[in-house]
């Protein structure tokens, strides 16, 4: 090792702030909600239960009121209102936008009425009762954003003809509306007061000691499911959003031709472009509802008020009414794609809500146990208050693990540079002056090879044991996974897997992980196992990253503090140095 004079690095520091109690509490509240949502959510929807929404905002005020009595605190309940509206994203439904919607709505509802009103049973009861009614609102403005007005017009021509039938003529729609509003509002009031005395009841009856978790937190390696197969693009996000209000404006004007032109290349792309997004088109009921809709259009718009019993404007109608709804759908599934982008999370993180996705992460890892120690699909239905009252006990060991969770958060060290900068010679040298003054490292690298002066494949190197196995060629290998030029050998990835493991490193004081790049951003190659070395061990990482990526890299998994360094502004003996240091503050911990 050098022993030129130290210089300062011209690294750039993302410091790691611990969670704020609040954003950890939420963590524990959303994703409790988002376990019943999934749960009762797909027992409602495998028995097609009508009103299904307003029963899961039922539990949704349930669940949040009674929270809110062991966790009384302000801007509680609309920070787990963003977390379990995310975690909506886990869906397999390519349609996640409504949903994330109306969950979010019923959550900002509860936390304004408890601001104005305060922290009493009326104010819960009036939250609850609006709350409740939101989805009523929700799924309204959902149709008429669908089908447009017109739904208007097929909504009173069956009115209309259904009280003709039953000879109820003198019925005012108005009426029916007032007793449709009343019933969700009482829904929400009753939804408020039982969460409000199981919470009470609860606090009087709270255990003495905090027994065991029966479950522990996991990591899925992404905070979003993504199709490995699927692109993602700021730009088509933008494109997408124009392109479904632009079909939308075409057609409200009566442009006819203009909008089928455009919507139908538009739809053309996106089944192209999001050919998995768009398996709600396969859904028969769907068909099915269309079909409902334009036979109302077409025999009743006109029928009532004429003697025909069909309307060629009512059938055109219909299916102008159809073609709409396939381009908000359409959208939406295309967005709800475009929004699942890891480069959207990097940029939100570091535009401020770090807080939020290190939360967010939390609740995902805690998802797994909590839907495994829920009572199932039938039974939350039967003796709620006994089962809620298991999770608010569990709830609050939650809230203990997550303190430590987050708090042990792994130091990570990049180093970066532009492809054939040197990276790999860079890091080697560092790592072999910290070898020399006695520091314990494992992980790997992948050294180069190269042929006739041009670069063959890499050799993903052991630090340990310095036996390398080859990582990837580009000479094709049709059972390869191909990344850029190369094709990855399996039994290199599965050896570097290997030496991520916990048993392998042991005792090991680095970690060093050569490279992070496109592979893991897209959740191959090494990120699952970053992912669990991230949660279950405290040992600093060093990681090898390309220049663009960097940023990005280091805000993929939740981490503690992270140094990044430039192999053209930075020395070995700077970067070692600097290191040491990092290791050492790590064993005074």
């Amino acid at each position: 090792m050098s022993t030129r004079p130290f210089e300062q690095p011209a690294m750039y520091h993302i410091s790691h702030n611990p969670l704020k109690t609040i954003w950890l509490k939420a963590a524990v509240v959303g994703s409790l909600w988002a376990s019943v949502e999934i749960i009762a959510g797909s027992f409602l929807h495998n028995l097609r239960i009508p009103f299904s929404g307003a029963l899961l905002s039922f539990f949704g005020v349930y669940l949040l009121v009674a929270s809110f009595q062991i966790w009384k605190e302000k801007g509680l309940i609309w920070r787990s209102g963003v977390i379990c509206a995310l975690m909506k994203s886990i869906s397999p439904s390519a349609m996640i936008l409504g949903p994330m919607i109306g969950i979010l709505t019923e959550a900002i509802i509860l936390e304004v009425v408890f601001f104005i009103f305060g922290k009493n049973l009326v104010s819960y009861i009036l939250g609850g009762a609006f709350a409740v009614f939101s989805t009523l609102v929700h799924k309204v403005v959902s149709l008429l954003i669908l089908y447009g007005f017109d739904f208007i017009a097929i909504l009173d021509a069956l009115y209309r003809f259904g009280v003709k039938q039953i000879n109820l003529s003198q019925l005012s729609p108005l009426v029916v509306v007032i007793v449709i509003t009343a019933v969700y509002l009482a829904a929400g009031m009753v939804a408020a007061i039982l969460g409000y005395r199981s919470g009470i009841h609860y606090l009087r009856h709270r255990p003495g000691s905090r027994e065991e978790m029966d479950f522990t937190l996991q990591q899925s390696g992404q905070l979003f499911p993504q199709n490995k197969d699927q692109h993602y693009s700021v730009l088509f996000l933008v494109l997408n959003l124009f392109a479904v209000v632009g079909s939308l404006l075409l057609i409200n004007f009566d442009l006819t031709a203009a909008g089928l032109i455009f919507s139908a290349g538009y739809i053309g792309f996106c089944i192209i472009r999001y050919k998995r997004a768009m398996r709600r088109f396969k859904n028969s009921l769907l068909w099915i509802q269309f079909a409902v809709i334009t036979l109302i259009a077409s025999f009743l718009m006109s029928g009532l008020s004429g003697n025909a019993f069909f309307s060629l404007d009512g059938l055109m109608t219909g299916l102008k009414m159809i073609f709409r709804a396939i381009i908000v759908i359409t959208g939406y599934a295309a967005i709800s794609v475009e929004l699942r982008n890891p480069l959207i999370r990097s940029i939100m993180v570091k535009k401020g809500f770090s807080s939020l996705y290190q939360s967010l992460g939390l609740a995902f890892s805690a998802l797994p146990g909590i839907i495994a120690s829920m009572p199932r699909s039938k039974e939350i239905f039967k003796k709620s208050s006994l089962s809620f009252s298991i999770l608010f006990r569990k709830a609050e060991i939650m809230l203990c693990l997550f303190e430590k969770e987050d708090s042990a958060r792994p130091s990570i060290i990049i180093i970066t540079g532009e492809i054939g900068e040197g990276k790999t010679t860079f890091t080697r040298k560092v790592v072999e002056n910290l070898r020399e003054d006695g520091f314990r490292i494992g992980g790997f690298f992948a050294i180069g090879m190269d042929e006739n002066g041009k670069r063959a494949g890499f050799n993903l190197l052991d630090i340990t044991t310095g036996i390398p196995v080859e990582l990837c060629s580009i000479i094709r290998h049709e059972n390869r996974l191909k990344t850029g030029q190369y094709f990855f050998n399996p039994e290199g990835l599965d050896k570097g897997n290997e030496l991520l493991k916990m048993e392998k490193l042991e005792g090991k004081q680095l970690v060093v992980i050569d490279e992070v790049g496109p592979l893991e951003m897209n959740d191959r190659g090494w990120a699952s196992s970053i992912a669990t070395l991230c949660r279950v061990s405290s040992v600093p990482q060093l990681w090898i990253v390309r220049k663009s990526l960097a940023e990005t890299v280091a805000r993929k998994w939740n981490v503690g503090n992270v140094w990044i360094f430039d192999v053209k502004s930075d020395t070995d003996d700077q970067v070692t140095k600097r290191i040491m240091e990092i290791l050492a503050e790590q064993m005074v911990k």
